[in-house]
């Protein structure tokens, strides 16, 4: 609450009378509420006392509370009605981790029902802890005593029980424990890690001591809060495992390179030179699979490893398909085909061709195959040959073709700024007549080509307007008069992939 009244303060703290009218506002009202907390607290505090067996309501005798044996309290009226009995109930899981709870029965013992353990007051006595409980969450304790209404509607409530549920967790986190304890067993006989004297970290591999990593520490602060204190090097200098001070209640947290935690159970305390603590850090580590050495460099060599893996699969790369390649000469090569149409996007980027430099992508196609002696060979065709090829898959064909196109100016001026003068690529067809085809690139899908049978070039349909394209399609199709003057009077989008099958099959029939 401190720190929120202080930054708040901070807020609208300034120069200028305005800025000092608001702080000064802000603070008298911020103090007024700390105030009011600060008499709630202490009024309700003192709202419940103990003397001896009697319990005191603003000093008042209301009730009296004994506690025939340990850990249980019984509630009686000052004529010494029973009411109720409280057992105070408890599971630790280690040191550092455990559980409260309160079982509540009625006089009769009929009715059972178990609820939290809240301290909500700073007292040594446990009797006026639980007995503030009940008064302040339940109402079971009020000035005239021992309140039979809410009584009765605390025993109505359903409620959870608490025994089972802190009952499996403590079962569970034993399980857990015993298995880690048998999983530091076995890393100990396997690796026998230690710390040598300079702080180097070893284990005993094939009768040998090898050295896996080193240990840095450092001083224990007294008041320093969360923050990390020991750390585990690998061989390569990468920081594997850290080990951090949480608080009393936590203990400490162990974290890996991986982003994952643990928590650290020790009876030992930290120190720069407690060697048991720290070979415990080190075991507890290592059984949670830090091995160090070059971990790390191999982690992160199998993840970019499956990055490349998923970029490939998402790319238009074609890698290894069976198909067959016909040459500019007619010459067919059935194998397996290969062809990078753009790079791999392995960070996701979302780049995924080159800006600056030239786009050489497209250009090249290899095809494994075997010739007439049946020996493999591997032979790489330009998309300037006049090349084309099929892939074959699912039963499915895909064919591609290999061109010089018209248009698209912004890319040859790249590619000639970079000493790059083939502007040929491989164009996945779409639809074929004998006279025509439309295709597309693979990568920019929304890039189509047009391509007729006496042109050596395609017309490319790059992302300018229809507009400003259909000029230039009108003039490369001006042989068929009747469809160029449609195409002229923008009868056509040319961003649809129907209309440009249209031109296609109109261009075929056009006579």
């Amino acid at each position: 609450m401190k720190s929120k009244i202080i930054s708040s303060v901070h807020r609208y703290s300034g120069s200028g009378d305005e800025h000092l009218k608001k702080a000064t506002l802000m603070r008298k009202k911020l103090t007024f509420l700390l105030c009011t907390l600060l008499f709630t607290v202490l009024t309700f505090g003192q709202k419940i006392q103990i003397k001896k067996d009697k319990i005191l309501y603003d000093k008042v005798e209301i009730a009296t509370i004994t506690e025939p044996y340990r850990d249980h309290y019984e509630f009686s009226t000052l004529s010494g009605e029973k009411k109720f009995s409280v057992d105070f109930k408890g599971l630790s899981v280690n040191n550092t981790q455990f559980y409260q709870w309160l079982e509540v029965t009625s006089a009769d013992g009929k009715i059972k029902t178990e609820i939290p353990h809240d301290v909500l007051i700073n007292a040594f006595d446990v009797k006026r802890i639980i007995a503030h409980n009940l008064s302040v969450k339940y109402n079971l304790l009020d000035a005239s005593g021992i309140n039979d209404s809410a009584l009765k509607t605390f025993f109505e409530t359903q409620r959870e029980s608490l025994s089972d549920k802190y009952g499996k967790t403590v079962a569970t986190a034993q399980i857990e424990a015993d298995a880690q304890k048998k999983k530091v067993q076995e890393i100990k006989a396997r690796y026998n890690p230690q710390i040598q004297n300079d702080k180097s970290i070893t284990f005993t591999q094939g009768g040998k001591l090898v050295i896996v990593g080193r240990l840095v520490t450092e001083p224990y602060i007294v008041g320093g809060g969360a923050r990390d204190y020991a750390y585990l090097y690998d061989i390569d200098g990468n920081k594997a495992v850290s080990l951090g001070f949480v608080s009393l209640g936590a203990n400490f947290k162990l974290t890996g390179f991986d982003g994952k935690s643990y928590d650290f159970v020790t009876k030992s305390m930290y120190s720069e030179g407690n060697t048991t603590f720290l070979n415990e850090f080190l075991w507890d580590a290592v059984s949670r699979g830090y091995t160090l050495g070059h971990q790390i460099r191999d982690e992160n060599a199998k993840l970019y490893a499956a990055k490349v893996a998923l970029a490939k699969e998402r790319s238009v790369n074609i890698y290894n398909k069976k198909g067959y390649l016909v040459d500019g000469d007619g010459k067919r090569y059935d194998g397996i085909i290969s062809i990078y149409f753009q790079m791999l996007d392995v960070n996701e980027t979302g780049q995924v061709l080159p800006e600056d430099a030239a786009d050489n992508f497209g250009k090249r196609v290899s095809i494994t195959y075997r010739n007439e002696k049946n020996q493999e060979r591997t032979k790489t065709f330009k998309a300037s040959s006049n090349a084309y090829f099929c892939i074959t898959e699912n039963n499915k064909e895909t064919f591609y073709y290999g061109m010089a196109v018209k248009g698209e100016a912004m890319k040859k001026i790249q590619n000639i700024g970079n000493f790059a003068f083939d502007n040929a690529f491989f164009f996945q067809m779409i639809h074929k007549e004998d006279k025509i085809m439309v295709l597309h690139d693979p990568v920019e899908t929304e890039k189509y080509v047009i391509k007729i049978t006496p042109e050596a070039k395609g017309q490319m349909l790059d992302r300018r307007s229809t507009e400003n394209l259909s000029v230039q399609l009108a003039d490369y199709l001006k042989a068929c008069k009747s469809l160029s003057d449609d195409i002229k009077k923008n009868e056509f989008d040319l961003k649809i992939e129907d209309n440009l099958i249209r031109i296609a099959q109109e261009y075929q029939n056009c006579k």
